[in-house]
């Protein structure tokens, strides 16, 4: 389960930046779900924003009709199809849009308090770290960084791999708190 510092005074900030981007024409939207899983998923999340967390909303889109039974990846330069797991797709995806969402809420009134800068943190322990992440674990920004960072990395395709966003994308388990009121900060370069 993910530490969210500050969950439930962001929870109406994570809604309001989830339906602006629902609403916007082009909302981000997982290829491994079936059309089922693609009407559904907007109501789930709204409701874990709104009363739950990232382990009810995995609970709830874990349906079989949810998600196709493989996808296309490759390897060494060749594709091939491997099999999806629904209870797995559901965890990886309600982890990193939950996390998303929070990072974009929490972005948002922070801006709107007049704070300049956030910290990176680990808000769940990782089976295997990727170096991408741990590259920020700790690390202050601007918090308009961060806020503009929202998605880029992936979307819309082709996205810009090189751009700053947290989480980075899936597995990642990294998301933002204030920063701790002990001295001056700067953000990292």
């Amino acid at each position: 389960m993910f530490v969210f510092e500050e969950l439930d005074s962001t929870r109406k900030y994570m809604l309001e930046e989830f339906n602006i981007e629902q609403e916007s024409g082009n909302p981000y939207f997982s290829s491994l779900l079936t059309p089922i899983g693609l009407d559904v998923f907007p109501k789930a999340m709204r409701e874990a924003i709104q009363h739950g967390n990232e382990e009810t909303l995995t609970n709830v889109i874990s349906n079989t009709t949810y998600w196709y039974s493989d996808e296309k990846r490759t390897r060494a330069g060749k594709p091939y199809r491997a099999r999806i797991t629904p209870y797995k797709a559901a965890q990886r995806l309600a982890q990193s849009e939950y996390n998303t969402w929070y990072v974009r809420g929490l972005a948002k009134k922070l801006l709107e308090e007049g704070e300049q800068f956030c910290q990176v943190y680990r808000a769940a322990p990782a089976w295997q770290p990727r170096e991408e992440c741990l590259s920020h674990e700790g690390r202050v920004y601007h918090v308009r960084d961060i806020y503009e960072g929202h998605r880029a990395r992936y979307w819309p395709p082709p996205g810009n791999p090189g751009a700053l966003s947290i989480p980075v994308g899936p597995y990642c388990h990294h998301t933002i708190r204030r920063v701790p009121r002990n001295g001056e900060v700067k953000a990292t370069p």
